[in-house]
């Protein structure tokens, strides 16, 4: 109950929130649009429902349909822009015209089927939308005096339909406290997770809904109130319209950042909330680091380590038609999980190609289970041109589910599991390194089945001449999420999606980081740079840096300038999401700049090498 309580005051909370600002005009707009005293309560009634309902979709289902989660996110704008049209204009055929005008700045780069589609779709929602506003109102003309013909105008059913979308607008408004909510819904998609969100929904949608009825009071109680009704109604609708534009646009993201910039205005409720809420619910950010094994030299014999399970969940395959274990027996099967972000699971993949080209003309087979790290990863076509850009031949396939990955209880990148041909586990490696000795561990099960590989056969094995590189301290993988937080220097005290102005300090400890300007973590992800122009500073141990960048939804190409030890390194482009490398030369101690000329920039982690 304590929770449920806490979750609740922190949803009043939102009021003070810079990232509420857009819902308060769509909330006064509904009410406003028309005489009925219930459509405040019901405008909000229908945020409040949309939100928990759209956030279990969400964070249960449509994670795992990224595209698909994007055009719902388009969709809901669009539908506010045909909600204000209905308002804002009386006649049908004009009404049509404006919704099939209106689809393309918000559908364009969403596919030329769904461009098509979008007009179609939108006209038939206005026309069918108008009718059934006319029956329900005619059905209920008792209650609703001098019902209009067209959707929105005096419709309860109008109301609650744009309180539904704002649910879907109103998601990425995330704190601490609906971290905690969202981690339950996310972790443990039950009752308790359910209560938890409707908690905090219902406590953001009371200031909402007094506003509505305050709006409501004060426009009625004036004189004359009855003669500027229509001119009201359309007022309201032309605030729907800018709403969605200011969404798809982000207008709306650079009022927050000039907000947190200028004012106190992000710093207030921050304050109180996280008073309120404690670190006790904070998102948890710990998560086992990456590691190798290490083995002598000479490989010993090779253990049963217990049956493979049985490939799981996987699609698209990419160079071969769908394999799985069972069909697979009676050949040795080096498993890979990888994922194309990873410097370190790039540095293998050569030694894996080097594997395949030396023994794929005898009974070996190998599978790359591509694991995505982050949201971006799971998109095919991504995949797709990491595969081409890596020259990979061997069979790769799409984990997107962690079903392989949980099936094999697996916990690194990369990682590689060999299966001899009766399906047993015989070996396996986590991290870089040990590519001699992986070599050995193939020949040595080829050899079970009666076959004697000559280290000469085939394509000469450039991973076998490679002379694998000295180890020496570097510094570790850091994401700039939750789970690199305690490298984070100039923090906040906890993880959350608000916005935050960051000043550089003058020197960093050894491998920890800090950013200036105005950022904010989206997704437990990523840091995506607000302000024109912001920087990330890393203070590293190695002789080459990687970060792992990309542009958030209608960004502009963003030019990036990265200083080492106070010199030019290097300046690039980022116009899409991939690991970029900033520095390549000495290994040492070296102070890294990153200065980044445009917003939108999205950083998720570093990797270093030696």
């Amino acid at each position: 109950m304590t929770i449920l309580l806490t979750l609740f005051a922190a949803g009043l909370l939102t009021i003070l929130l810079p990232c509420i600002l857009p819902l308060v005009p769509i909330v006064l707009g509904a009410s406003l649009s028309g005489r009925n005293k219930w459509r405040p309560l019901v405008t909000t009634v229908g945020m409040a429902a949309s939100f928990v309902a759209f956030t279990f979709v969400l964070q249960i289902l449509l994670r795992q349909f990224v595209q698909l989660a994007d055009l719902v996110r388009v969709a809901t704008y669009y539908a506010l822009v045909l909600f204000g049209i209905c308002f804002v204009v009386a006649r049908p055929r004009l009404q049509i015209g404006l919704a099939v005008v209106g689809a393309t700045p918000f559908f364009w780069g969403q596919g030329r089927l769904v461009l098509a589609m979008a007009p179609v779709l939108g006209a038939v929602a206005v026309t069918l939308g108008g009718r059934l506003a006319t029956r329900l109102q005619n059905a209920g003309a008792a209650v609703q005096q001098g019902a209009s013909k067209n959707l929105g105008s005096e419709s309860l059913l109008s109301a609650f339909v744009v309180g539904l979308t704002l649910g879907l607008v109103w998601v990425p408004c995330a704190g601490p406290a609906l971290g905690f909510a969202l981690t339950l819904v996310r972790d443990q998609p039950n009752f308790r997770a359910f209560l938890a969100l409707t908690s905090y929904a219902v406590g953001a949608a009371l200031p909402l809904l007094m506003i509505g009825y305050g709006g409501q009071r004060a426009i009625r109680g004036a004189r004359g109130f009855s003669r500027y009704s229509g001119k009201i109604k359309q007022a309201s609708g032309a605030v729907l319209v800018l709403s969605a534009l200011a969404f798809q646009f982000q207008w709306f993201t650079a009022l927050q950042t000039w907000l947190s910039e200028h004012t106190r205005a992000a710093s207030i409720g921050s304050a109180i909330e996280e008073r309120l809420v404690g670190r006790a619910m904070a998102t948890p950010s710990g998560m086992p680091a990456t590691s190798a094994t290490s083995r002598a030299a000479t490989l010993p014999p090779l253990p049963k380590l217990g049956p493979a399970p049985e490939l799981a969940g996987l699609g698209p395959w990419y160079n071969s038609s769908p394999l799985s274990l069972a069909a697979l027996k009676g050949k040795v099967v080096l498993v890979d999980f990888w994922t194309y972000s990873c410097i370190n699971c790039l540095r293998t993949l050569p030694h894996i190609q080097d594997l395949w080209s030396k023994y794929k003309d005898q009974p070996f087979v190998v599978v790359g289970v591509h694991a995505p790290e982050f949201t971006f990863e799971k998109k095919p076509e991504n995949v797709a041109d990491a595969i081409r850009t890596h020259k990979l031949t061997y069979p790769v396939a799409q984990d997107n589910d962690f079903a392989t990955w949980k099936a094999f209880a697996n916990q690194y990148w990369p990682a590689k599991y060999l299966i001899d041909a009766q399906g047993m586990i015989r070996y396996t490696h986590f991290g870089e390194g040990g590519y001699d000795e992986t070599d050995q561990a193939v020949q040595r099960l080829l050899e079970e089945l009666g076959r004697t590989p000559s280290t000469s056969t085939g394509a000469a094995s450039s991973a076998a001449m490679r002379r694998e590189a000295p180890e020496m301290q570097i510094s570790p993988e850091t994401y700039l999420g939750p789970r690199g937080w305690t490298s984070f220097v100039n923090r906040a005290s906890s993880p959350d999606a608000r916005l935050h102005r960051y000043v550089a300090p003058p020197a960093l400890p050894v491998d920890e980081f800090a950013l200036a300007g105005a950022w904010q973590l989206v997704d437990g992800e990523r840091q995506v740079l607000r302000s024109s122009s912001g920087e990330i500073h890393y203070h590293a141990l190695a002789g080459e840096v990687n970060l792992v960048l990309g542009l958030e939804k209608g960004g502009a190409p963003v030019l990036v300038n990265v200083r080492v030890d106070g010199k030019l390194a290097k300046s690039l482009t980022v116009d899409h999401h991939d690991l970029y490398n900033l520095y390549a030369g000495s290994y040492g101690d070296h102070e890294v700049a990153i200065a980044i000329h445009g917003p939108s920039l999205a950083a998720y982690a570093f990797t270093f090498g030696g």
